[in-house]
């Protein structure tokens, strides 16, 4: 460990995305149909079911991670060091604060199922049909990492010392925060079921499309390191 240390601060990491609303209502089921065999025999044919509904909101986006803060300077001039060890002195820039997780994306919801055809209409009319499900929001993007801040300047002059060198010095930069994971898609809602046929293997609506996954933020940039000058001198 280092005898004197001048940090700066870190930054704040940013704050996570909100995720997407799923939506909560499902597409309606289509009606059967039905056949009236009185004074006009007819069929009434079986609607088809309802699609169902996409998510009403995308995820947001992670916010950014906060700089990290430079390193103040450090300065020390005396006529006489006394020490029985090296002192060494660190000069460091402040992390910079990690990006926020972008939010998921919200889910759609199912499609209804068909109506189905009176058993005396199915050779008549063809199989009504399941509603497609509803498509899933995108999601939002990771934060980026902030800057690590700049490592302070070390600058040291003495005349006499008790060792031939009596003091070392270090000034590194802050690592830059790392960019936040960007959210998952919403998923797709299931399609409803289309109506059946004898003989015929049953068969969905297709699903809703899914959202688009969000992308990583980018990762903060190291902060640069300081001057370190420590020099024996005739005279302050």
């Amino acid at each position: 460990m280092s005898d004197i240390v001048i940090q700066g601060a870190n930054g704040v990491a940013g704050a996570a995305g909100v995720d997407g609303q799923t939506a909560t209502q499902n597409g309606a089921n289509g009606q059967n149909g039905s056949y009236d065999k009185h004074d006009n025999p007819h069929c009434t044919p079986a609607t088809n079911g309802q699609p169902g509904f996409n998510a009403p909101t995308s995820g947001e986006s992670g916010g950014n991670g906060g700089a990290g803060e430079n390193a103040f300077d450090f300065v020390l001039r005396c006529g006489e060091i006394v020490t029985q060890s090296v002192i060494t002195i660190l000069s460091q820039g402040g992390n910079g604060g990690d990006g926020g997780n972008g939010g998921n994306g919200g889910n759609g919801s199912a499609g209804g199922n068909a109506g189905q055809q009176a058993s005396k209409c199915e050779d008549s009319l063809p199989p009504a049909l399941g509603g497609v499900g509803g498509s899933g929001s995108n999601a939002g993007h990771g934060g980026n990492g902030g800057n690590g801040g700049n490592g302070g300047d070390i600058i040291v002059r003495y005349v006499t010392a008790s060792l031939i060198q009596p003091v070392s010095g270090n000034s590194t930069g802050g690592v830059g925060g790392a960019g936040g994971p960007g959210g998952s898609g919403g998923v797709g809602g299931p399609g409803g079921v289309n109506g059946s046929k004898p003989g015929v293997p049953p068969s969905t609506a297709g699903d809703g499309a899914n959202g688009v996954s969000g992308t990583a933020g980018t990762p903060g940039a190291e902060g640069t390191s300081g001057n370190v000058s420590i020099e024996q001198v005739d005279q302050l």
